[in-house]
C-alpha cells in the first residue's frame, strides 16, 4: 500500500512540475533574465470551478541564496513573486490570463493555451543584491497554485485536498562566480 501511494504521488507531481530554467545576463550587473518551462495540469474539479467564474492564481516565487559555510542563506535578497490569474469569460468563451507584475491581460480560446502561457514565462527579472566576491550564489524557483486567492468557502476544502496542493517544490541553479 505504501509503495502504491508513493507511485501516485510521483505521477501526480509530473503533472505539475518545472522541467527547465534558463538564465541569462540582464541589462545591468547582477541582474538576470529568467525563462521557465513548466507543466500545469489541473483536475476536472479545478477546471469546473474555473468555468463557473472562479479565478485561479498561480505564483512563481524566486529566491537568491548565498552559501555561508555549509548553509544557504537569503541575506539581503528578498523573495520575488510573479502571479498569474487565470479566469474564464463566459460571454466571449475565452480564458483570460492576468500577469500581475506586467499588468497585462491575454485572451486564449482554450484552457490548454492559457496554461501554456502561464507555464512558460519569459523575461522574468531577478537581481543579486549586495553580491560578495568570494561567495557562491544560487537561485531557486517554485510554482504553486495560490489557495489563499480562492473565495473563503472554497479554501478549507482546498487546504484539506491533495488535489488542490499544486506545488512544484524548489528548482535550484548556481550562478557562475565572478
Amino acid at each position: 500500500m505504501l509503495l502504491l501511494s508513493s507511485l501516485v504521488t510521483m505521477s501526480f507531481s509530473a503533472d505539475f512540475s518545472i522541467s527547465s530554467v534558463y538564465v541569462k545576463n540582464g541589462n545591468q550587473e547582477d541582474n538576470y533574465k529568467i525563462a521557465i518551462e513548466a507543466t500545469i495540469k489541473m483536475s476536472e474539479e479545478q477546471v469546473e470551478i474555473l468555468k463557473n467564474g472562479i479565478s485561479l492564481t498561480f505564483s512563481y516565487t524566486f529566491v537568491i541564496e548565498e552559501k555561508v559555510g555549509v548553509a544557504w542563506l537569503e541575506g539581503d535578497n528578498e523573495p520575488k513573486t510573479y502571479n498569474y490569474t487565470v479566469s474564464y469569460n463566459a460571454l466571449t468563451q475565452q480564458y483570460v490570463v492576468n500577469s500581475h507584475r506586467h499588468k497585462k491581460y491575454e485572451n486564449f480560446p482554450t484552457l490548454s493555451l492559457a496554461l501554456a502561457y502561464v507555464a512558460e514565462p519569459k523575461n522574468m527579472n531577478i537581481e543579486i543584491v549586495n553580491r560578495h566576491q568570494n561567495r557562491v550564489y544560487r537561485g531557486g524557483v517554485r510554482l504553486k497554485l495560490d489557495i489563499n486567492e480562492l473565495p473563503t468557502p472554497l479554501r478549507v476544502p482546498a487546504y484539506l485536498s491533495k488535489e488542490w496542493n499544486l506545488d512544484t517544490g524548489w528548482k535550484y541553479w548556481e550562478f557562475a562566480p565572478w
